[in-house]
């Protein structure tokens, strides 16, 4: 018999919803909890590759799909790193989607992009084959938006998705278009777009960090939990991360979720709010935040009502993904017993393939990632995740259990995951998820 583990539903009120920092709330424990304090995010170190080690190794007919892939991402998300921090180690830093470098024709990075789209013409020619007349022409329009703009590495992303087999895409979660159809149309310059807001750059941000969503960055401000549902969202359902970007970016400033609720842009978002964030987040990150963070109201300009919980990312979490997900608030008290329990919900959504957003205590605060997998280096167990800040780092899965705070998650990947760890995969995965289901139900019922 499968027991559901207990969540907590909804937040009790705030006591100030305009003050983050008295603000208290409830958590699945029933312990009250502080504000989630937010960890300060430090500037980026970035590793510049020399130029020789960006540039294609093979061209012409000699080049093949999967050394075009990895070349443009050694260039997109920058050199496999193995950076020692405390505590932690970051395997990847990497550039911002909307760095300067990307349109400077002297950078060695835009040269290098630039070597890398031309090297990649053939292989381009011939998987666009592979699509229809119309999605040709919505592929080349975007690619045209990205060179157009000057941004080649915009177009190595676009070229890297092609290569990947992540376009058209699938449909977004509401059944209105593939991730080539929302490029296509954001692309277009009969598209309306809200007053302050960059085609050029809307556009090609949105190719890089629908290519790499690991380079997503929050950028200073203190929105580490919905970017990291973000992240996911980038990851999993790209074309519904591109449905939600160009709502936002619309006249309106609207978009009906998976979920049914309508988000609403954020005042002042749609012009450059001096962040230093891509066009994307500084619409996407504000209008998230307020969605997670319960009864409080989020202000972009002042960060007042940043950082959220899992309880109240939870309703965040399940517009996007338009289907019921479970939480555990435990906060920073939290006993041994509860981080093993989230970490043995962790090993469950892994194994069925699933991400995890978590938070953990990070850098003299609190500070939510997305945990990707786990992996084991001479003999020693590594959490392995995405940082919001544009990083991908492991850390000893000791260490990081000892931190845990909280944990979001998908209810029926967790089910999955014990059949798989029970059955060890026997029956398929068809089977499983209908055994999954069926175990899902019987435990709710109980």
């Amino acid at each position: 018999m499968f027991i559901r583990r207990d969540a907590s539903t909804r937040l009790t009120p705030k006591s100030n919803p305009t003050d983050t920092t008295a603000a208290r709330v409830t958590g699945t424990t029933g312990r009250r909890l502080d504000a989630f304090r937010t960890a300060v995010q430090p500037a980026k170190k970035l590793e510049l590759q020399p130029l020789r080690d960006l540039l294609p190794q093979k061209l012409g007919e000699a080049r093949e799909r999967a050394a075009a892939i990895s070349e443009a991402n050694e260039l997109l998300l920058g050199a496999k790193l193995n950076r020692a921090e405390t505590d932690l180690t970051i395997t990847r830093d990497a550039p911002n989607v909307n760095d300067k470098m990307d349109t400077d024709e002297t950078s060695e990075r835009h040269i290098a992009a630039d070597a890398q789209v031309q090297a990649n013409a053939e292989l381009e020619t011939k998987l666009l084959e592979d699509l229809t007349p119309a999605e040709r022409e919505q592929y080349l329009s975007v690619k045209d938006a990205c060179l157009d703009a000057n941004d080649p590495v915009a177009a190595l992303a676009l070229q890297k998705m092609l290569f990947e087999g992540k376009l058209p895409g699938a449909e977004d979660l509401a059944g209105e278009g593939t991730t080539l159809d929302h490029l296509a149309t954001l692309a277009d310059p009969n598209t309306p777009l809200a007053e302050g807001v960059d085609r050029a750059e809307l556009v090609t941000d949105l190719v890089q960090e629908l290519a790499t969503p690991s380079a997503v960055n929050q950028m200073g401000k203190g929105t580490c939990a919905p970017t990291a549902v973000a992240i996911q969202l980038a990851s999993q359902h790209p074309a519904e991360y591109a449905r939600i970007v160009a709502g936002l970016a619309s006249p309106e400033g609207t978009v009906v979720l998976a979920g049914g609720q309508t988000m609403k842009r954020e005042p002042g978002t749609a012009r450059d709010d001096g962040t230093g964030r891509s066009q994307v987040q500084q619409l996407m990150a504000p209008a998230f935040m307020e969605m997670a963070n319960g009864d409080g109201s989020y202000t972009n300009s002042t960060d007042a009502g940043a950082g959220a919980w899992a309880n109240t990312l939870d309703e965040l979490y399940e517009q996007v993904m338009g289907r019921p997900m479970s939480e555990h608030t435990y906060g920073s008290d939290a006993t041994p017993e509860e981080q093993a329990e989230a970490m043995e919900i962790m090993d469950d959504v892994l194994r069925a393939g699933g991400m995890v957003p978590m938070a953990i205590e990070y850098g003299g605060g609190l500070h939510k990632i997305l945990v990707t997998g786990t992996t084991t280096i001479d003999g020693q167990e590594y959490v392995t995740y995405t940082n919001p800040w544009g990083r991908e780092e492991r850390m000893l899965r000791s260490e990081f259990e000892g931190r845990v705070v909280d944990i979001s998650y998908d209810p029926t990947k967790e089910v999955i995951g014990d059949l798989k760890e029970i059955f060890g995969g026997l029956g398929g995965k068809k089977g499983l998820e209908r055994d999954a289901e069926r175990g899902r139900g019987r435990a709710i019922a109980v």
